[in-house]
């Protein structure tokens, strides 16, 4: 039997980032806990590596493929009218956010008396009688074969996870909501064991943030050449898909973890209840950085810390970088962090570098041990589109690194102070507009010019991070209340 069953959606052991960071944390730190793993991937990778090393305590990991069906017959039974009106019940139901028929339709496929699997839903002439059933009530503006190829890209990863096999576990903790929520959630139903969830950053945001720019969604042309301001239908579709997994999940946790306040409210809109929630911090362990001697270089030195992928918007840091480069030319930036999760992003970034003629000034490392680099940096930028509150301001700020940070999640009450008693320590960084390399260059240009202001922004930096995320005394939490589960 399992202690704890992490539920994880593309991030450790194969991914690096801030939520691969806190899982390691997390795992490594209660040795006593008996760890297993169930890992969601779009497609199976047989080029990946770890790039954590994984414990002892994890003694279980079993991989998932959202896009590798099996095509095997599992069906026991033909379905008959009854099967198909539940399927009709639930999907009327979700869109009154009413899921009183969830276990109904999960029996349809998980039960001893299952009548569908994936070729077999897929084929039903009446499953495909509801669709067009739906096509006609709506009064749809594309045609049905858009709809259906949509329908059927949304539910194939959606019936692999109600189809997925978990181990046994005395908890299920669930690191957002989604996929590995909604997993999550049918193993609290089958095991009747406890459900967690923490959620980093609010999953449906940053699938909101992806879908409403992506280009394999098809939007009909406009004939008028006008900039619409709503998504299509078929991207509301696939939005409002991972929101109803994100209302399971909400519903079905037994207690809902997150980083800050401003999480929390974002939950409650999407149908958490208040009541379950707690805010628990990252953190991190204050020892690992604060023995860093500094080695200052002449030139200032200037570094985004984090995956090249458009949610991070590395276009804007290399924006910043020109206009600062035009005022004090002899900086130099980096960009620290994995490039390999989206290629075609990554070489965008770097034709962008090219024809802004800054190659010489801008770098991309890959992946590195940013405490060597912690040594010489004057400033760490993050240009995030999205982020719940990201290691690398703890990590920066614990080393005596002032900051530049995008508006989002956490940043400002981590640059500025969460309480009053927080905020008299001062500022740790400034904070800038969204997608906007003006602000972020001007802000960068006020604390290069300004040496001491970097100093005191340093210390105060390392101060709020030993009185207030100390990663040994957050774990601790999540320590307590497994011990009360398990």
């Amino acid at each position: 039997m399992i202690d704890v069953c992490l539920v994880l959606e593309g991030t450790y052991p194969f991914v690096a980032g801030g939520v691969s960071t806190w899982v390691h944390q997390l795992v490594s730190s209660m040795k006593d806990i008996r760890f297993g793993i169930v890992y969601i991937a779009p497609f199976e990778d047989p080029t990946r590596t770890y790039k954590y090393k994984v414990p002892e305590n994890v003694i279980y990991l079993k991989e998932i493929f959202l896009h590798n069906y099996s095509l095997q017959k599992t069906a026991l039974r033909q379905p008959h009218k009854q099967d198909i009106q539940t399927v009709k019940n639930f999907y009327d139901g979700i869109l009154e956010q009413n899921f009183e028929y969830l276990d109904d339709f999960l029996n349809l496929f998980r039960s001893n008396e299952r009548c569908f699997d994936i070729p077999s839903f897929f084929d039903d002439f009446g499953i495909w009688s509801i669709l067009e059933e739906q096509y006609e009530k709506h009064n749809l503006d594309i045609s049905f074969l858009d709809l259906f190829w949509t329908w059927r890209g949304t539910h194939l990863p959606l019936l692999q996870i109600i189809l997925a096999e978990f181990p046994m576990a005395k908890v299920y903790h669930s690191v957002s909501t989604g996929y590995a929520g909604l997993l999550a959630a049918i193993a609290k139903r089958e095991t009747g064991q406890k459900f967690f969830l923490t959620e980093h950053g609010i999953y449906t945001h940053e699938r909101e943030l992806e879908i409403s720019q992506a280009g394999w969604i098809y939007e009909k042309q406009s004939d008028n050449f006008r900039a619409e301001l709503s998504l299509s239908l078929l991207k509301k579709w696939w939005i409002y898909m991972f929101q109803t997994m994100s209302r399971i999940a909400y519903k079905s946790a037994d207690q809902i973890f997150t980083l800050y306040e401003g999480n929390k409210l974002r939950q409650i809109v999407e149908g958490a209840d208040p009541k379950k929630i707690s805010i628990i911090p990252n953190g991190i362990k204050v020892s690992d950085f604060t023995e860093i001697e500094r080695d200052e270089k002449k030139a200032p030195q200037i570094a985004l810390i984090g995956r090249v992928v458009p949610i991070k918007d590395i276009k804007t840091f290399i924006n910043a970088a020109k206009i600062v480069l035009q005022k004090i030319p002899d900086c130099q930036f980096y960009i620290m962090g994995p490039t390999d999760e989206e290629p075609e992003y990554y070489e965008e970034c770097q034709n962008m570098v090219e024809a802004l003629e800054i190659s010489s000034n801008l770098k991309f490392t890959g992946m590195v041990d940013i405490k060597s680099y912690f040594k010489f940096l004057d400033l760490v930028v993050l240009t995030s589109l999205s982020e719940a509150q990201p290691y690398v301001i703890l990590e920066a700020n614990i080393a005596k690194i002032p900051i530049v940070s995008s508006d989002v999640g956490a940043c400002r009450e981590m640059l500025d102070g969460r309480t009053e008693l927080d905020k008299e320590l001062g500022q740790s960084g400034l904070v800038t507009q969204i997608s906007d390399p003006q602000s972020t260059a001007a802000a960068i240009l006020e604390l290069i010019k300004d040496k001491e202001r970097r100093n005191k922004m340093g210390e105060a930096g390392q101060k709020r991070v030993k009185r207030y995320y100390d990663q040994d005394d957050l774990l601790s939490r999540y320590l307590n209340i497994y011990e009360k589960n398990i």
